[in-house]
């Protein structure tokens, strides 16, 4: 069970009530132009976030970021051990689009970090992002990571069904 505070923000694991939010945040990303780089595409209808909440609700992954004062989910993050190599995981995140730019992520990650570091045992992280998606390259470098390399990658299909082609950037945090 994870429960993290920070000065404004608490840091859960998810509960299957939460798939309204899950919904709010997936769908509202799924709007940007940003969200064709990313693996997708989220689906669109209910039914299917309170699945969501529910494999959420069961493992560690994934964790709630909740804004104290309002008790209002704003985002998550993704926190996946690596199957092969025990001291290493993987990182993720998202926010609702309305919460950008006021150091939420910031707070969040750094705390998720830490939680990973000292609290995991881990050794490495590793994230990426698209390099088109400039806010997350400097999220990441801001957390401290450090960009190793770019690969072509293509997560989905144009309306043509041909992919749609992006470069990504592949980070790595050392303890």
């Amino acid at each position: 069970m994870i429960k993290l505070e920070t000065e404004r923000l608490i840091i859960r694991n998810f509960t299957i009530e939460d798939w309204k939010d899950i919904a709010t945040i997936a769908m509202h990303y799924e709007e940007t132009e940003l969200a064709k780089y990313d693996e997708g595409p989220w689906p669109n209808t209910l039914e299917e976030y309170r699945k969501i909440a529910d494999w959420f609700a069961k493992g560690d992954d994934f964790v709630a970021v909740v804004l104290k004062a309002e008790k209002k989910m704003i985002g998550w993050i993704a926190k996946a051990r690596n199957r092969k190599k025990e001291k290493e995981f993987n990182f993720g995140y998202i926010f609702h689009l309305d919460f950008h730019g006021k150091g939420y992520a910031t707070e969040s990650c750094l705390a998720v970090i830490k939680y990973i570091f000292e609290e995991l045992d881990a050794e490495l992280i590793v994230s990426g992002t698209a390099k088109i998606n400039e806010p997350s390259n400097k999220l990441l470098k801001r957390l401290g990571f450090t960009p190793i390399g770019e690969t072509t990658q293509a997560f989905r299909k144009d309306e043509e069904g041909k992919p749609i082609e992006f470069v990504g950037v592949d980070y790595v945090l050392r303890k």
